[in-house]
């Protein structure tokens, strides 16, 4: 009989409840999330870069946020409806300000929301119950755009603050890069550089340079040259007299005058043997020899201070041009001290313009990406004001009462079979009076009413014995 009670009352209670609780509607609607991430601002051929396992289950947590909520109850304008006014205050008490509303709001929207991924796609259901059809459409469908808004704010902002940040850094790079390029150009200016390039000046220099050593090695091989013929003319001069130089022997025209010489000395022997030393042949003769004599020694003279002139020269000409290399050695070291200052100056101006270009190309695309208007989300469903009540349900709370009521009578007999401790069996005597049993008595055919109805009168008084 208990069974039947409780599940009676289980029956009426859900009857009951099906019939006077206020209906509620629930409508639905359905967002898919492109796990892919595409960005139209990627390079061709760049692959994007794949979300974390979990990034459906960070838009199920995103969807169920306090912010999200607020634009629910911005795009619904509910903070001007009086009966939302009305339950704020009725919750809040008459006194509480109005400047709590949008977050109260907010957070009883998402007491009825329902937020459910699917468990094989990326579509996330967005239920939400209200006793109104319409009023629970609405709202689940500002909850999706409040989402999509959310999304494409939580991609935008980042992106606006590193804008604003790569316009700080750029008028900066900007800056350094002008002040590089002020010192090239003053470099340039200053030191008489002709081009971008100055290695061409450095080579020619450098060319120069060994066309100068080449001059000075044959100047020197020159000087020497000079410096032992001369040498050898003094030494012959002193010993052996002039015809031993080297040079007299080389020269014709001194070749020719001492044959002459030769000749006029012969001459003036013969007439030395033929005439008196009066004689106008003789004298004549003599006169002769002299003046051959003389043109020799002249010549002689000219030969030594040629040699002795060229000496001077070469040796002049070696120091000029051991000067000259000495100085282009120091242009050159100087040409490249002042290429190497040119290099770094030139270095620094190209690493400001490589900065400059890689974050003003990083800024245009930061640019570009605080003004998308699309997200990887969409809006795959709209919520429609529901036909039927999403609860209660008479027929399945009638079942579930009637299941709630067969369940509570099980449990409430066996509990009163529980805490009921009489002795039924040999089992129950033993464990609760420590009372062994020797023998037991076979049922009999007869009741046991019948038999306690014929033994009451012998007694004379009914003893309280539980039907077994």
């Amino acid at each position: 009989m208990t069974h039947l009670y409780m599940v009676i009352a289980m029956l009426v209670l859900a009857c009951g409840v099906s019939l006077f609780v206020p209906k509620r509607f629930k409508a639905e609607a359905a967002v898919v999330v492109d796990i892919r991430g595409s960005d139209p601002l990627a390079r061709d051929g760049v692959v994007p870069v794949q979300p974390p396992a979990n990034y459906v289950a960070t838009q199920v947590d995103v969807i169920g946020s306090h912010n999200v909520a607020l634009k629910v109850v911005d795009r619904l304008k509910l903070a001007g409806d009086p009966e939302f006014i009305r339950k704020f205050h009725d919750a809040n008490g008459d006194d509480a300000p109005l400047d709590g509303l949008r977050d109260w709001g907010a957070e009883e929207l998402l007491k009825s929301l329902n937020v459910r991924p699917s468990k094989d796609s990326n579509v996330i259901y967005l239920q939400f119950t209200s006793k109104n059809a319409q009023q629970s459409a609405d709202t689940a469908n500002a909850f999706g755009e409040a989402y999509l808004q959310t999304s494409l704010e939580l991609n935008v902002d980042p992106a606006r603050r590193q804008a604003g940040w790569f316009d700080d850094q750029l008028n900066g790079l900007r800056g350094a890069l002008e002040d590089a390029r002020r010192k090239v150009s003053a470099y340039e200016v200053e030191h008489g550089v002709i081009g971008s390039d100055d290695s061409n000046k450095l080579d020619a220099e450098s060319a120069r340079l060994t066309e100068i050593s080449n001059h000075l090695v044959a100047a020197q091989a020159a000087m020497y040259e000079a410096e032992s013929r001369q040498r050898q003319l003094k030494e012959a001069l002193a010993k052996d007299g002039p015809d031993a130089a080297v040079d007299v022997l080389n020269n014709p025209l001194l070749q020719d005058l001492k044959a002459e010489l030769a000749r006029s000395e012969a001459r003036l022997a013969n007439a030395a043997q033929r005439y008196d030393r009066n004689h106008p042949q003789y004298l004549s003769a003599l006169a002769e020899r002299d003046s051959l004599r003389g043109k020799v020694a002249s010549e002689v003279e000219k030969a030594n201070s040629a040699v002795a002139k060229e000496a001077r020269i070469a040796r002049q000409s070696t120091a000029e041009l051991e000067h000259a290399l000495d100085e282009q050695r120091r242009r050159i070291l100087n040409l490249q001290h002042n290429q190497d200052d040119y290099s770094v100056l030139k270095r620094d101006a190209e690493n400001a313009q490589a900065a400059y270009d890689t974050a003003l190309g990083r800024g245009s695309q930061t640019h570009l990406e605080s003004h998308l208007d699309h997200t990887n989300i969409a809006l795959l469903n709209h919520a429609f004001p529901p036909i039927r009540q999403a609860w209660p349900r008479l027929f399945l709370d009638c079942a579930l009462g009637l299941i709630v009521g067969l369940l509570l009578g099980a449990g409430v007999s066996l509990a009163s079979e529980r805490l009921d401790r009489r002795i039924r069996s040999q089992e129950d005597l033993f464990q609760g009076a420590n009372i062994a049993v020797l023998s037991e008595l076979s049922r009999e055919s007869e009741p046991a009413r019948s038999r306690l109805r014929r033994w009451i009168p012998l007694l004379g008084k009914a003893p309280q014995v539980e039907p077994a």
